[in-house]
């Protein structure tokens, strides 16, 4: 393929992509069809962003491959400060025993 062919296949392409059939894709106008494709489609939409966060989630998440490091430890720390001051409420006298286990039950690891 030569760099003379590049606009004679664009064309050709968009072209394509402004077949009525694909004008309007995902969410055409809704002319002749019925409730179910476009329900179709949605769910379709659906699942493609979900799966996206959910991957997004894995790579920058709590524990990730890609998250920094500075953020884990960052996290620790306040795990840590958050559950010597429940502790402290609790000797106090400031909060019952079942709020006590709630809260430490939150601030697992």
């Amino acid at each position: 393929m030569t760099f003379s062919e590049l606009p004679f296949l664009l064309a050709n392409f968009f072209d394509f992509l402004d077949s009525p059939e694909w004008r309007a894709w995902p969410f055409n106008s809704g002319y002749g069809e019925h409730l179910l494709p476009a329900v179709a489609r949605l769910a379709f939409i659906t699942i493609i962003m979900g799966a996206i966060l959910l991957f997004l989630r894995f790579l920058f998440g709590p524990g990730g491959p890609l998250r920094d490091k500075e953020l884990e430890q960052e996290a620790m720390e306040e795990t840590a400060k958050e559950r010597a001051e429940t502790e402290k409420l609790f000797v106090q006298g400031e909060i019952t025993e079942m709020e006590y286990k709630i809260r430490m039950n939150h601030l697992k690891d």
